[in-house]
């Protein structure tokens, strides 16, 4: 049960708490916020109506001993005490509790009084001056014993010049008994209407969470085979509408990468099949002769090419597992590049190389499987031409290769980086290559926080533009006068900047560069010097033969 469920219900057991279901916990919290607001409204509507009743009580008291005073006041028997006991006749019944007192020289004397209070003794010793109303509520005394409360009234004034008071009590037993009734009522009323609303909530949120159980019931149902099936979406376009349409675009992301992983099986067993039964065609005519050279030289380009695809393969399953994580060296991008001009074509079309110095930080042997895999790509579509070209732009080192090809249409120029995508109509080994070479591309590109895209080159083909964050270029130093017989500096080997806590891959080497040290390794060009840096030996230039170094302004060669 989520948590935010359990803390609506603090005061419950949480082993209850755990037990109870959204529709459970909506009815209690409904019932609660009803129980609540009906017991505030209940008793704020007691006291509103017992402040009203008492109100309309003491209007009523007033009136009534103002009336009786007015009446003595008019003196309509010739004597005080007769107006008095005339005008409670007149205008009290037996059971009201009045009183007129008379004020003589010495005492105050009860002149008149209702049978219902004692005809001797005032019930309140309240003596209100001439024209003054006096208002308290009191225990009024009764003649044959007890007491009531009373809102109890004195008014003064005079009758044949002598002081009256008119003391007049109405008795509160109808407040109290109007009030008692409403509480009994809402006694029972409050009660009903909290269960009736727990119950009614209880009803309403199964019927909206149904189509939650619908969802919950067609998700249990799916298997690996059942993708394809989406969950009910409701008409109403509510927060389950839309968790039903978050559910439905999450099936179709599995159902997507279940079709990926398919199609990587599918091509992938495809690839390797064809190595495979050659070898093992080799393998047979072998046993059967005493060796082919032939066959020798077959097996040897089927293992080379079985190794490269399974060295693909396992670059790419380290990237979907962890990501790439490249060394982090200082990189000549132009030195990269300039391997390209020098690698044999191997039948193909020589790549043309025009660089100008750019240095980048990230994994020597990465880039230049970059470099290699987009100047094979070219030489596949290319007629004629396949120019490589490494600038600066800003703080952006831009490395573009491009052809005289067919191009990639627009429709295709996200999908060529998927894995084995191939734009070519025939699955011919020779002229689609595996489908992971540009793959490859973009997930190192992407490692070393660059991006990759393909555009129209300007002789009409393909342009594969490869963007990654350049190092800052040190402004030029002034050249030092020469000192004569001065010792000659010692060498110094470059450190790479690396991360120390960082997991980095291993050192790689790009397709087809024979290890260090082989005998048919092509010769390497010289690193050229930087604006403004001296140029530094490294452990692979002393074991890379001489060459002659290329000048800034040397134009692009082709090697035929």
């Amino acid at each position: 049960m989520p948590a935010d469920t359990l803390d609506l219900m603090p005061g419950l057991p949480r082993w209850l708490r755990a037990r109870m279901g959204v529709r459970a916990a909506s009815a209690l919290s409904a019932a609660v916020v009803v129980a609540a607001s009906l017991i505030v409204a209940g008793a704020a509507l007691v006291f509103l109506v017992g402040q009203s009743l008492r109100h309309t009580v003491e209007s009523s008291a007033e009136e009534r001993a103002q009336l009786i005073l007015e009446r003595v006041a008019g003196n309509f028997r010739g004597a005080v005490n007769e107006n008095a006991r005339e005008a409670l006749g007149a205008l009290t019944a037996d059971s009201d509790l009045a009183q007129v007192l008379v004020e003589y020289d010495e005492s105050v004397v009860v002149e008149a009084a209702t049978d219902a209070v004692d005809r001797n003794v005032p019930i309140s010793d309240l003596a209100p001056a001439a024209g003054e109303n006096i208002l308290v509520e009191a225990q009024i005394p009764l003649v044959g014993g007890g007491s009531v409360d009373a809102v109890l009234v004195a008014v003064g004034g005079s009758s044949v010049g002598r002081p009256v008071d008119v003391l007049y009590a109405m008795p509160l037993t109808g407040v109290q008994a109007a009030t008692d009734t409403l509480l009994f009522y809402l006694s029972f009323g409050i009660p009903i209407l909290i269960v009736v609303a727990g119950i009614t909530t209880y009803l309403f949120a199964g019927r909206a969470l149904r189509p939650v159980e619908a969802i919950r019931t067609q998700v249990a149902a799916m298997t690996e085979k059942d993708l394809a099936q989406r969950v009910p979406v409701p008409a109403a376009r509510d927060e389950v509408g839309r968790l039903a349409e978050t559910m439905n675009g999450m099936i179709a992301r599995l159902e997507d990468a279940q079709g990926v992983q398919r199609r990587f099986v599918a091509d992938a067993s495809h690839e390797l099949r064809s190595p495979l039964a050659t070898i093992a065609t080799g393998l047979e005519l072998l046993q059967r002769s005493s060796g082919d050279p032939a066959t020798v030289t077959a097996l040897r380009g089927e293992t080379a090419r079985l190794g490269k695809l399974v060295e693909a393969l396992l670059l790419l399953a380290r990237a979907d597992e962890r990501g790439l994580q490249p060394r982090r060296e200082e990189v000549d991008l132009d030195e990269v590049a300039e391997a390209e001009r020098g690698r044999p074509a191997e039948g193909g079309i020589p790549a043309e190389v025009r660089t100008e110095p750019v240095r980048v930080i990230g994994d020597r042997g990465q880039l230049a499987r970059v470099v290699r895999n987009l100047v094979d790509n070219g030489r596949r579509h290319a007629s004629s031409r396949v120019l490589v070209t490494v600038g600066r732009q800003g703080d952006v080192a831009v490395v573009e290769v491009s052809d005289d090809g067919p191009g990639v249409p627009p429709a295709d120029r996200t999908r060529v980086f998927e894995r084995f995508v191939r734009l070519d109509d025939a699955r011919a080994r020779s002229d689609g290559g595996s489908g992971l070479g540009l793959a490859i591309v973009a997930e190192v590109v992407a490692a070393h926080g660059g991006s990759v895209e393909v555009t129209d080159a300007p002789a009409g083909g393909a342009l594969f533009r490869v963007r990654l964050p350049a190092l800052e270029q040190p402004a030029a130093d002034p050249q030092p006068e020469p000192v004569a017989a001065e010792a000659p500096a010692p060498q110094v080997t470059p450190v790479p900047v690396r991360d120390a806590d960082a997991r980095r891959d291993p050192a790689t080497m790009p397709w087809g560069i024979p290890p260090v040290g082989s005998a048919d390794a092509a010769p390497q060009p010289a690193p050229r010097p930087h604006p403004g840096r001296a140029p530094v030996p490294s452990p692979r230039d002393e074991r890379r033969p001489a060459a002659v170094p290329v000048r800034p302004d040397q134009p692009g060669s082709t090697i035929r």
